[in-house]
């Protein structure tokens, strides 16, 4: 399964990636462990005190609850995976490129997770949290490229699901 992440507006770096200077950078990971989706939402729940006649009359293993469900509620989805050295990119450089794209703000110009999009015509998809871990035993420097597809950096992708409050 690939997973493609592509944001148009990417953030200017003389330090921490390089980029092709077009401002749109697309990023494909293909070495994706697990994807959980996470919908939640909040109720607001009502519990009905009850005296001692109530409680006593009705013998009853059941709390008495009530619900009103307003239907707010909120849509996650988290990709974990590794990402590698390929023929044109280093997994660190890879790395950073995520980052800029969740400290640039906005949403995703397209999330694909194989063949269902998240993007204008959709739902949009907001990068919300990037955390990479890079293993000590890797042998050779972070930023220098093996481009032999062996997973460098283990990765968890955050993205939260919504529409753009600001492009109505």
């Amino acid at each position: 399964m690939a997973i493609s992440i592509t944001h148009d507006h990417m953030p200017t770096s003389s330090n921490w990636y390089t980029a092709s200077g077009t401002g749109s950078e697309s990023i494909t990971l293909s070495g994706i462990s697990k994807i959980v989706v996470h919908s939640k939402k909040d109720l607001i729940k009502i519990q009905v005190p009850q005296d001692a006649v109530t409680y006593t009359s009705k013998n009853t293993d059941e709390f008495e609850n009530q619900v009103v469900d307003m239907k707010k509620g909120t849509d996650e989805i988290v990709i974990s995976g590794y990402l590698e050295d390929d023929s044109t990119d280093t997994a660190w450089n890879k790395l950073w490129k995520l980052r800029a794209m969740c400290s640039r703000g906005g949403p995703l110009t397209n999330l694909t997770i194989d063949n269902v999009e998240f993007k204008s015509t959709t739902q949009l998809a907001f990068l919300e949290d990037v955390v990479g871990t890079s293993n000590p035993d890797d042998s050779g420097a972070l930023n220098t490229n093996k481009a032999d597809d062996r997973a460098r950096i283990e990765l968890v992708l955050s993205f939260f699901i919504g529409g753009d409050r600001y492009s109505a």
